[in-house]
């Protein structure tokens, strides 16, 4: 969990503030996802897979992390954990992003240490206010 000063941080925050790591494969999906978080003013960090992530996370500390969990290489749960089990990223929003949805999966991921979770496809309207519930 998030230590009393990161989340006063982020609570002092705005949106355009923001900067996210989108951790995605698919291309529509990067399209949907970083298109809507633009759209705020949202600076929209793409890379393919968990390992490209991780090492962008040597040069860059995002707001938030937002992953899928369904992809080859380091996979969204293998990403959790690199970011979880490195001191300098632990305390970094981790968001689960799936199109392989259900309550079972949803559960997993908060049991795993998710910050949040969305089932994909993400309502364009909605997406942002749930966010900033997760974030601020």
């Amino acid at each position: 969990m998030q230590s009393k000063n990161a989340i006063k941080a982020l609570a002092t925050m705005l949106i355009s503030d923001w900067k996210v790591i989108v951790v995605e494969d698919t291309y529509d999906d990067v399209q949907m996802v970083s298109k809507i978080l633009s759209h705020y003013g949202i600076q929209v960090h793409i890379t393919r897979d968990g390992n490209e992530c991780i090492r962008l996370l040597q040069q860059l500390e995002p707001t938030f992390v937002l992953t899928d969990l369904a992809m080859p290489d380091k996979d969204g749960w293998e990403t959790l954990v690199a970011i979880r089990s490195n001191p300098k990223t632990a305390h970094i929003p981790v968001i689960a992003l799936t199109a392989y949805h259900s309550v079972d999966v949803a559960d997993d991921a908060i049991r795993a240490g998710f910050d949040g979770y969305f089932a994909k496809p993400i309502n364009p309207v909605t997406f942002i206010h749930q966010l900033e519930k997760l974030i601020v």
